[in-house]
């Protein structure tokens, strides 16, 4: 699954990779912002996955040249200056960059305690997030990469019945698939209601993290999809001619 999106972004060769996911409960409990960056050193993880841990640098400069110009156009971002990084984070990049030293720059979007963001406000998200790269001064190669299911609950009345977490809506994955391979972007937006999210599964709102990355680049087919059905999610890539990889 992962030797398709290791080899894009070998060949993209990124000095800084953006993230954007979002925390599940492992730093945002009793406060819960609808957008955060963080713009530490580095930071380490990841406490449920401690047989993975490591510590990632971050670039510290670039993160908060976004996070100040998304506030300019008035994205309510909260800046993170301790964090710690969860498997969201860690497991994907212990099989996409295992030895690489690329610095992060950590972008999460709640997707788990409603209110939910809009995925129409998630998609200008990603959309801003580019325009502030753009206007970074000698930021290098940059890459993007987007963690979350599509149809998954965890823990809830819906999971299988041989595992603690379930795919309550197929119809959906397979929806969001169709839009994926077509670069509908729009349709994709203007189908992710809270109320599909919601009848996804109560992590369904994790499409949101890919909604936010699609924002960063014009809608193109993606180079390579695949998809794991009994976990209600996928794996893409998109490789931009001249300007690097978004996995």
């Amino acid at each position: 699954m992962y030797r398709p999106l290791r080899e894009a972004l070998a060949r993209a060769r990124p000095d800084t990779l953006i993230y954007i996911t979002s925390d599940h409960y492992n730093m945002f409990w009793e406060t819960l912002p609808v957008f955060a960056i963080g713009a530490a050193d580095s930071a380490r993880g990841a406490s449920d996955y401690p047989e993975l841990e490591r510590e990632l640098r971050i670039n510290a400069d670039l993160a908060r040249h976004i996070h100040r110009n998304l506030i300019d156009h008035e994205f309510d971002v909260a800046m993170l200056q301790e964090l710690e990084f969860d498997h969201t984070v860690i497991a994907p990049l212990h099989f996409l960059a295992p030895d690489e030293d690329i610095a992060l720059v950590p972008i999460y979007v709640n997707a788990f305690v409603r209110p939910l963001p809009s995925s129409r406000r998630c998609l200008a998200l990603g959309r801003a997030i580019a325009a502030a790269v753009g206007s970074a001064p000698d930021h290098g190669r940059v890459a993007v990469a987007g963690s979350g299911s599509f149809s998954l609950e965890i823990g809830g009345p819906r999971i299988s019945d041989d595992s603690h977490t379930g795919v309550p809506d197929p119809r959906w994955l397979d929806r969001v698939l169709e839009l994926l391979r077509t670069a509908d972007v729009d349709a994709l937006v203007a189908e992710a209601t809270d109320e599909q999210m919601w009848q996804a599964g109560n992590a369904g709102g994790e499409v949101l993290d890919w909604i936010t990355l699609l924002g960063t680049f014009e809608p193109r087919p993606p180079d390579h999809l695949d998809v794991q059905r009994q976990f209600g999610h996928a794996f893409a890539s998109w490789s931009l001619d001249g300007a690097g990889s978004r996995a």
